[in-house]
């Protein structure tokens, strides 16, 4: 046994000894001048330089326009920073993967580069997002710039067999104008590049001082919801849904309002898209949904044969826990799945149609309703009526403002009729007077909600007002 471990500790001793002998001399090797400069340049790019676009960084780009407004300043001439972003790029990326969502960013760094002037600076800053430095540059050649961009990109891009189409957003601020130092350029820029996301994508927007306004004011009011939501400022009413067949009020809808101590009421139209853009939405929907579902079932305690209806945002929906959070909410308030309604929209439900489909279908068969909100005002494709899992329609405000019209009319009837041709029942929304109330009833649909009826209205005035009256 002994001498068995004395061959093998020298067979060992053998191959570690060959082994040194054959790596030491490499390491021990000293590099050429040649070597070491192709080095240094490697090292120097990959410092510099965006590894998948082969664009500047961002760490180059923030040397490079110190460099350039010191130039500017010094021989006065006028610069621009143009801040881009791709438009549904997170969708592209999610639907076809982060391998044709690096192929896309390539192409889309050629074709801006190939749209700007010689000596102009292309810098990718991370994810879909990149700035641009146009130097000693007119307001005239600015435009024409980015008109050269917006159109090589409205091009589609084939990438792996994929037809995929990408639009820009780009805001554009200017030295010396709108700022002195680079950091409020890239700030400008950023902000007016928002704007452009407000105005429809795939446009270009300038800095102005009344954006930074904008969003100074955007702060304070985030600050401010944010307050509300610890101190119990919000509050829900309730909009009555009468039902025509049976003539009796047979929901409600859950809305909600912000009453500020200070400033009294503030519009949902100036606080839900700042809380959907914050994503403040998602405690603000959990808790709505709560408290509709905790006083629906109060009222059916009380006697009262009633439903709910809750709106629900389009951040909500892509949250991944949404189906658990409902059906968490409905449990705990012991409120029977078939007595709440989800009501989107149709530009929400589109957004991402397969998980869409498949967290309404997981909710449908759970045994919730699920109603097409403001249809009309959006793609108003009649597919989707077929398509997603919904029980009803309601039919935009804007329809029904003109119902007397005789073309809103027969949108209307034809809209119904399709409808009910596939199961769905449908909803007039803002029903403000009695001729509309009399032209919808005659055109059989189900039922109205609006003005006519009652008002939004807090718990106890439901109860007092609506409940308590024979309709």
């Amino acid at each position: 046994m002994d001498h068995i471990i004395t061959v093998l500790t020298a067979a060992v001793s053998i191959s570690t000894a060959i082994l040194l002998w054959r790596i030491i001399p490499k390491l021990l090797t000293i590099p050429s001048p040649a070597e070491l400069e192709k080095a240094n340049k490697e090292i120097l790019h990959l410092a510099h330089y965006d590894t998948l676009t082969g664009l500047v960084n961002r760490n180059y780009f923030n040397i490079m326009i110190e460099n350039a407004i010191t130039e500017a300043k010094k021989n006065q001439y006028r610069l621009a920073v143009v801040f881009m972003d791709l438009d549904r790029f997170k969708v592209i990326n999610d639907t076809y993967g982060h391998g044709i969502g690096d192929l896309l960013l390539q192409q889309v760094s050629k074709r801006i580069v190939s749209s700007v002037r010689e000596g102009d600076i292309v810098s990718r800053q991370g994810g879909d997002e990149f700035i641009l430095l146009l130097q000693d540059v007119s307001c005239v050649e600015m435009e024409k710039i980015m008109k050269r961009i917006i159109q090589s990109l409205s091009s589609s891009f084939i990438l792996e067999g994929n037809e995929i189409h990408c639009t820009p957003s780009i805001g554009i601020s200017c030295f010396p104008s709108d700022g002195m130092d680079a950091g409020t350029l890239i700030k400008y820029a950023d902000l007016a590049m928002y704007k452009a996301k407000e105005k429809g994508k795939n446009n270009y927007q300038f800095f102005t001082r009344e954006m930074n306004e904008e969003i100074l004011k955007k702060l304070v009011l985030e600050n401010q919801l944010r307050k509300a939501i610890e101190e119990k400022q919000l509050q829900i009413y309730y909009q009555p849904l009468l039902d025509l067949r049976t003539n009796r009020i047979v929901s409600t809808e859950a809305l909600i309002r912000w009453e500020h101590p200070e400033k009294g009421f503030i519009s949902p139209a100036d606080f839900i898209p700042l809380a959907e853009e914050t994503g403040l939405i998602l405690p603000i929907g959990e808790w709505v949904l709560n408290e509709a579902c905790k006083q629906t079932s109060m009222w059916r305690d009380q006697g009262f044969d009633l439903s709910i209806s809750v709106n629900l945002s389009n951040r909500q929906l892509m949250n991944e826990n949404i189906v658990e959070t409902i059906k968490k909410a409905l449990l705990h308030y012991q409120l029977d799945p078939k007595h709440l309604t989800l009501e989107i929209t149709e530009s929400m439900a589109i957004i991402n149609l397969e998980d869409t489909l498949h967290k309404l279908k997981q909710l449908q068969d759970f045994g919730v309703h699920i109603a097409l909100d403001d249809f009309g005002t959006g793609y108003s494709s009649l597919s989707y009526l077929s398509m997603l899992p919904i029980t009803s329609v309601k039919i935009d405000k804007s329809f029904i403002d003109d119902i007397n019209n005789g073309m809103k009319k027969e949108i209307v009837k034809s809209i119904t009729n399709i409808a009910h041709s596939i199961g769905l029942k449908v909803v007039a929304e803002g029903v403000e007077d009695e001729q509309q109330f009399t032209i919808i009833r005659s055109l059989g649909l189900e039922r109205v909600q609006g003005y006519y009826l009652s008002p939004p209205l807090p718990a106890d005035e439901v109860e007092a007002k609506v409940l308590a009256v024979k309709v």
